[in-house]
């Protein structure tokens, strides 16, 4: 018996510092396989950088406990360890050149920074966290490519922007909400003609508009499901037309 409450304990223990987003996992996973389909190669070095990506996503989990209790060493701990353990992958995988990735440090700063002070439910601070895990692409490109794939980066990162505004405007059923979604959707076709993308990978933001012009009443877990089915016919669109 005390065993067995023992195990429990360390269970919760555990369970405490995963991140239970769904949606982060989604775009987390939609990113690399958009980094792999438009890199067109496969090596055996994918599978610890795909690991390091996981561990820094889920350090997130640990600096909300952390940040909530600045007391809790343990917390602390495990964030400074998923962090390190991340790092030390990108090291032995890309050697001198992780160098290259340095610049990218600046979305996670600017991240924590708005987290701290402004909360995460603060638009500016849920873009950056989309545009911290569409590097996932960039990066997974990196590692089979020199230099950092801009296009790409802008490519991902507008299309996953995008949920948050629909999102905003579907809970909130704002008028203003539904025009800012309107105003993000004519953004990013703008960016995709700027940076000579086609326009034809942003067809799953049909939803958007229609999300916008007239709002649907559906459960949150049936849009997440709406939003990963989109982030799929995305990521074949990528593929394609990328």
């Amino acid at each position: 018996m005390r065993r067995c409450g023992y195990t429990y304990r360390m269970q919760n223990e555990v369970k405490k510092y995963v991140v239970k987003e769904y949606g982060l996992w989604s775009v987390l996973v939609v990113s690399i396989l958009v980094g792999l389909g438009v890199s067109r190669v496969f090596s055996w070095r994918i599978i610890p950088l795909i690991l390091a990506l996981g561990l820094l996503a889920n350090a997130k989990q640990a600096y909300v406990v952390w940040a909530a209790a600045p007391q809790d060493k343990q917390a602390c701990g495990v964030f400074i360890a998923q962090v390190i353990g991340g790092a030390g992958i990108f090291i032995a995988l890309f050697g001198q050149e992780v160098l290259t990735l340095l610049p990218l440090l600046m979305f996670p700063a600017a991240y924590l920074l708005l987290k701290r002070f402004f909360g995460e439910r603060f638009l500016i601070t849920e873009l950056l966290g989309i545009v911290i895990l569409s590097l996932a692409a960039v990066i997974v490109k990196f590692l089979h490519f020199d230099g950092l794939d801009v296009r790409l980066f802008v490519a991902v990162a507008c299309y996953f922007m995008a949920s948050s505004f629909k999102v905003k405007a579907l809970l909130s059923k704002s008028t203003a909400d539904r025009i800012w979604s309107v105003v993000y959707l004519g953004f990013a076709l703008f960016v995709y003609q700027g940076m000579q993308l086609s326009p034809i990978i942003l067809l799953p933001l049909l939803d958007n508009l229609l999300a916008a012009l007239v709002p649907y009443q559906v459960k949150l877990k049936t849009t997440g499901w709406i939003e990963v089915a989109k982030s799929l016919a995305f990521l074949g669109l990528m593929l394609l037309f990328y």
